[in-house]
């Protein structure tokens, strides 16, 4: 039998049994000081924060409340349902069941919700599942987007006026720049004698000047039809689009001497095809207009799988452009200064970058003055999973 312990023994368990004492009431001040600061960093938080769980409100902070209009002990085993808006209630459902399913959801997504008085609001969630006193529950963060959005449908009805103000001003200037070309070839084909060798320049420059403007206003046409129909995507052949392309450009390739070599991996993607011809067509026209003088000159269609997204190229060995005006080339009208005299508005790249923004893909070059020009962009390979986020 084991004898009794010693008092030295029962002094130094004594002491032990402090120390831990001691420990266990310091674990219990850091936990108590813990809550209290996530407790003020939720009540203190510019984002609404509440917990769903079973389809109901289970802890919501001051700023939901603010959001929602509701007093903050109304929101407490309230329907979160009663928070969305009718017609977006099937995608927060869908989106609940998913994530409480361990499913893929987007973390981050936009519907509409509803105040207490009954106004619709724009709310931004981010969600994430949790265990909530045992339980399976959903952690939210809501932000108010409402302004945003009625800022953003504002400059929607704006762009649109201008858009269409482009339009109706281009389409009637079309008319008088045809006549003032066609008596311009008129006058010096029957007057040339009489007009003189001063008639003859101005005339000339008559010519010249409303050539441009003809081009001018046809880009501005082609700039205002964009985005005016939601066309729907279809799958197309990028390989028949790029050789219908190049069978109407050859002449212009063959009088520039350009070698033109087309990957052989071009892919079937999802578009608008009569935009993404004049994505096309209009890099490979810049292409060849500035070649400029350059020996054996080359231009290259190429493509590369990006995983998502397919990633085209058009790439030439012409003059190049300055890193400084990388993103300057896709603002509408901008034309770099050594190049004035050549044809163009400078509209052909805005255009580019608008086509493929609306497709949700990217456009951006890489170039150094005089080396060349590689212009890339991308478009998804399914729209839906970048248009419509569940």
């Amino acid at each position: 039998m084991a004898g009794k312990p010693t008092y030295e023994e029962l002094e130094q368990r004594v002491k032990e049994l402090e120390k831990e004492a001691l420990e266990h009431k310091r674990m219990e001040e850091v936990l108590r000081e813990s809550e209290e600061k996530y407790s003020k960093l939720v009540e203190n938080s510019l984002t609404g924060i509440y917990i769903d769980q079973d389809e109901k409100i289970v802890f919501a902070n001051n700023r939901l409340a603010d959001i929602y209009r509701y007093p903050r002990e109304e929101l407490i085993g309230i329907e979160s349902w009663r928070l969305v808006h009718p017609e977006d209630r099937s995608l927060t459902d869908k989106t609940r069941a998913r994530r409480l399913k361990g499913e893929e959801a987007p973390p981050e997504y936009e519907a509409r919700g509803l105040t207490k008085d009954g106004e619709t609001i724009w709310i931004k969630r981010r969600n994430t599942s949790i265990e909530y006193k045992g339980r399976p529950a959903i952690l939210g963060n809501a932000v108010d987007i409402t302004e945003q959005k009625q800022a953003e449908e504002e400059l929607r009805k704006i762009n649109e006026e201008l858009k269409n103000f482009v339009h109706v001003v281009s389409h009637d200037l079309k008319t008088p720049i045809i006549s003032i070309q066609g008596f311009s070839s008129r006058l010096l084909k029957n007057y040339q004698e009489k007009l003189g060798e001063k008639g003859r320049v101005y005339l000339e420059h008559i010519k010249t000047s409303g050539r441009r403007m003809e081009v001018l206003v046809s880009d501005l046409l082609a700039l205002s039809k964009i985005g005016r129909v939601v066309s729907n995507l279809k799958d197309i052949s990028s390989h028949e689009i790029v050789k219908n392309l190049t069978s109407d450009l050859q002449d212009r390739v063959k009088e520039k001497g350009i070698e033109l070599v087309v990957a052989h991996n071009l892919p079937t993607i999802s578009c608008d095809g009569e935009r993404i011809y004049q994505v096309f067509q209009n890099l490979l026209v810049n292409a060849i207009k500035f070649m400029g003088d350059t020996e054996s000159p080359q231009i290259e269609i190429g493509y590369a799988d990006m995983g998502d997204f397919h990633q085209f190229s058009v790439r030439d060995n012409g003059i190049g452009i300055d890193p400084k005006y990388h993103r300057r080339i896709f603002e509408i009208f901008h034309r770099l200064k050594k190049i004035e005299d050549e044809e163009g508005t400078g509209i052909g790249l805005a255009i580019v970058y608008r086509i493929v923004t609306d497709h949700d893909g990217k456009v951006w070059v890489e170039s150094e003055k005089g080396k060349g020009a590689i212009f890339y962009f991308t478009l998804p390979k399914d729209p839906s999973l970048v248009r419509h986020h569940e």
